[in-house]
């Protein structure tokens, strides 16, 4: 919830040796892409790496948004949830993570509320898609990406679920089944996710 400084915290679920958790301002626009560039470079100056326990966790602003819209954001992301496994590491993939499960098997069908999409994950936070983070910050958090310090991949993934939230403003995705008929990215986006499934398939 702050809007000055980074910050290094404990987290109990990393593993390793001096394991931390960078945590970010809340970031906007270009001027935040360019901060989170600054901050990758630093990371990689002091040699600092990933393992499999880590995660790139992503919050959205979602304090303006209506239930409508968010409870179709959820859905479409359920929706894509097979296409977007493709691109994402094998350990973060169907239910391979304690920390982000599926939400296949959820219905979110009759969902009409935020408080309704929060029930039907028995108000668990740890899902790809984390609805607890309504109550807590008034965002919309994105669990599914591994623990990076790439700048490349986390802007493309930001920028990834931003179409998508701009997406589900007015459109519900019917099925989709692969990266290059997701209706919201550009060729370039496409190509940049087919590279990243090639290279983890």
């Amino acid at each position: 919830d702050n809007e000055h400084y980074y910050k290094i915290v404990r987290d109990g679920s990393l593993t390793g040796e001096s394991p931390a958790e960078c945590v970010s301002p809340i970031l906007n626009g270009e001027k935040g892409f360019n901060s989170l560039k600054t901050l990758c470079s630093a990371l990689d100056s002091v040699n600092a790496k990933v393992n499999k326990s880590c995660g790139l966790h992503v919050h959205i602003g979602a304090a303006a948004m209506s239930d409508e819209h968010y409870c179709r954001l959820v859905r479409n992301y359920q929706k894509l949830e097979g296409v977007i496994d493709s691109f994402m590491a094998p350990s973060r993939r169907g239910n391979n993570s304690r920390w982000c499960h599926t939400l296949q098997g959820i219905d979110f069908s009759a969902c009409t509320t935020k408080k309704q999409v929060l029930a039907a994950m028995n108000y668990d936070r740890y899902y790809k898609v984390n609805a607890c983070a309504y109550e807590r910050h008034k965002t919309i958090e994105f669990r599914q990406h591994q623990g990076t310090t790439d700048f490349s991949k986390i802007e493309h993934w930001v920028r990834f679920l931003a179409k998508l939230v701009e997406y589900s403003y007015k459109h519900e995705i019917t099925t989709c089944t692969c990266i290059e008929d997701v209706p919201f990215l550009s060729d370039d986006d496409k190509q940049f996710f087919i590279r990243r499934r090639a290279a983890l398939s």
